[in-house]
């Protein structure tokens, strides 16, 4: 066994370097785009039901598409799939651009402009199905194994970053230059991401599985075979759809800033930028000192699962803009404590040659905490009302958790080295 001064940097890879970079521009592009888009369909149409239906547009091809997606990554060149899906992402960020310049949509009226919106985003829900599992087992490729325990709150890291300033950067821009400006930074940066994944190697798949004659149904079934076969996997996955499925409130954000605060859009990108600060805080803090998350993990991912829900009933019964920003960041925190123990359970419980389709059932499990969390969220907010839904998302997230540490008893005892 190496010590920790005999392994390698992970930055000694240089395609590690683009890998991050990637990371951060992709997503940072991303946010820009939705944070201003969810903000400019709420400005058009002043109900939240209308912000749930972009996390169902989104979820929908998510889900007919991952188990097919998860297999074809094991048995394809990741690199490839990122180059057309980031090219997928592109045509649909122009699309969004050009129907948001006002003029086009007075053109085209309301009802159109909507329907373009949902369907620019089913197009980048179909889009994640094929690239959130190559990038997953992409960054396997680009670093030692070793170097998991740094690499992967490093990648956090860069996702985090581009999360924080993307909502923030959406904000500010959409305040001070309007929408044209902030989606035509979003296309721009998103340019960027395909020049990113170009700077890294071809990463073809096992010669077991590029040359495999199982048909698609059969691979798929091996994938769900080993999850289910794998208690602590299955709890990982179950714990991230059921818990943040009911803690989706940050959704609701344009609806709580105009009619609690009282607050515009810079608020608005403040309040989206506070939980991914609190996560990047949190990341770079879990990779200087890696071995916290060592040893028995369990009751902290456990924990810091029913704290991001307490966070979430506070930030519900708060009405100063910053005290909303500070339960935000804190929640933000415990979440990517959560997120680092279980993407460190995946990448090290997984084979390689499964890692596709188990990040498929991941995307699935993930796009329904956060995307179809969403349209909960809306739903909930149009019959409780809006505060209300949010304390129910936080209390039902809190008795997730203990529903699920009581039913699968491994998820509290999960050794990492």
């Amino acid at each position: 066994m190496k010590s920790e001064e005999q392994i390698p940097s992970v930055w000694k890879n240089k395609e590690f370097i683009p890998f991050i970079f990637l990371r951060f521009s992709l997503i940072f592009a991303l946010f820009i785009q939705s944070t201003s888009v969810a903000y400019e369909i709420f400005k058009v149409t002043q109900q939240e039901i209308y912000l749930g239906l972009i996390g169902l547009a989104e979820f929908f091809p998510i889900l007919v598409t991952a188990f097919y997606a998860g297999q074809l990554v094991d048995k394809l060149d990741k690199r490839m799939i990122l180059v057309r899906g980031i090219g997928a992402f592109m045509v649909a960020s122009f699309v969004l651009m050009i129907v948001n310049f006002p003029s086009v949509r007075e053109t085209i009226g309301i009802p159109a402009y909507l329907g373009v919106c949902y369907f620019a985003f089913f197009i980048l829900g179909l889009t994640r199905a094929f690239s959130g599992p190559a990038l997953f087992a992409l960054l396997a490729l680009v670093v030692r194994k070793e170097n998991y325990s740094k690499a992967i709150p490093l990648s956090s890291s860069a996702f985090m970053i581009g999360s924080v300033l993307g909502p923030l950067a959406g904000g500010l821009i959409l305040a001070k230059f309007g929408i044209e400006v902030a989606l035509i930074t979003a296309f721009s940066i998103m340019c960027i991401s395909m020049v990113m994944i170009l700077m890294i190697s071809k990463k073809p798949a096992e010669i077991s599985e590029a040359e495999s004659t199982e048909s698609p149904m059969t691979r798929i079934k091996e994938g769900l075979r080993f999850i289910w076969a794998t208690p602590i996997i299955l709890a990982v996955l179950s714990l991230d759809m059921f818990a943040v499925f009911f803690g989706g409130a940050e959704s609701l954000l344009p609806a709580f800033v105009e009619k609690v605060l009282n607050q515009g859009s810079e608020a608005f990108g403040l309040l989206r930028s506070a939980h991914g600060i609190g996560s990047l805080i949190m990341m770079f803090f879990l990779s200087s000192i890696p071995t916290l998350l060592k040893g028995n993990v369990g009751p902290k991912l456990l924990g810091a699962v029913a704290m991001f829900g307490v966070c979430i009933i506070a930030f519900g019964l708060t009405r100063d803009l910053y005290i909303c920003f500070g339960i935000l960041m804190l929640g933000g925190a415990f979440d990517a404590v959560s997120m680092v123990i279980r993407q460190s359970i995946l990448q090290i419980k997984t084979p390689e040659n499964l890692k596709g389709r188990v990040s498929s059932v991941n995307s699935i499990f993930v796009s329904s905490s956060n995307e179809l969390g969403a349209l909960e969220s809306g739903i909930a907010a149009t019959f409780l009302g809006l505060v209300p839904s949010i304390i129910f998302g936080g209390s039902m997230t809190i008795l997730t958790v203990v529903v699920i540490a009581i039913m699968i008893k491994q998820i509290r005892n999960v050794e990492l080295k």
